[in-house]
């Protein structure tokens, strides 16, 4: 949907783990034009050190913008049966900057951290209150299947973007 000329969308943009996810991410906001897509929230998990640096670099003068991080959802490697409670921990990290910041737009691309992000996000909906839409892009390394995080948010999501077209 086009934006009135001179009309911000409050961003909220989703990190990954300071590598693949991030580095995508970043390159797809490279055609966001900063002063549209302002102010700018960018989340990431706890001990993201990378992400933030390469942030910082982005948006070098820029003012219109936040960082912050969160309890992670998921680390490699953990344990399926203590999932749930971090999904929660991280949940309620989130709280505060996606419901209360009431954020027009969301752009996640794959890390598992989109999962509550977007859950929260879809919430009001339930409700029927107008919401942030919520924008999903698969990682290009994910050449012959969908990645977990896109299976269980692609129900969710306005809009849902593969690049490889067998998926």
């Amino acid at each position: 949907k086009r934006r009135p000329n001179g009309k911000q969308c409050k961003t909220v943009i989703v990190l990954g783990s300071g590598s693949g996810h991030t580095a995508e991410m970043l390159h797809l906001i490279q055609g966001l034009d900063k002063h549209n897509y302002s102010p700018r929230l960018y989340l990431m998990s706890e001990g993201d050190c990378l992400s933030a640096e390469k942030v910082l670099q982005w948006e070098k003068d820029a003012t219109d913008y936040t960082l912050h991080t969160l309890p992670r959802a998921r680390r490699v490697g953990q344990c399926y049966w203590t999932v749930p409670w971090s999904v929660l921990r991280a949940l309620f990290g989130s709280l505060p900057w996606v419901l209360l910041s009431r954020p027009e737009l969301i752009l996640c691309n794959g890390p598992g951290q989109c999962v509550p992000i977007c859950m929260l996000a879809y919430l009001p909906r339930l409700a029927g209150l107008p919401f942030a839409q919520l924008f999903y892009v698969e990682s290009f390394a994910r050449v012959s299947s969908l990645s977990l995080t896109g299976k269980l948010l692609s129900p969710f999501v306005d809009r849902f973007l593969v690049q490889w077209p067998q998926l």
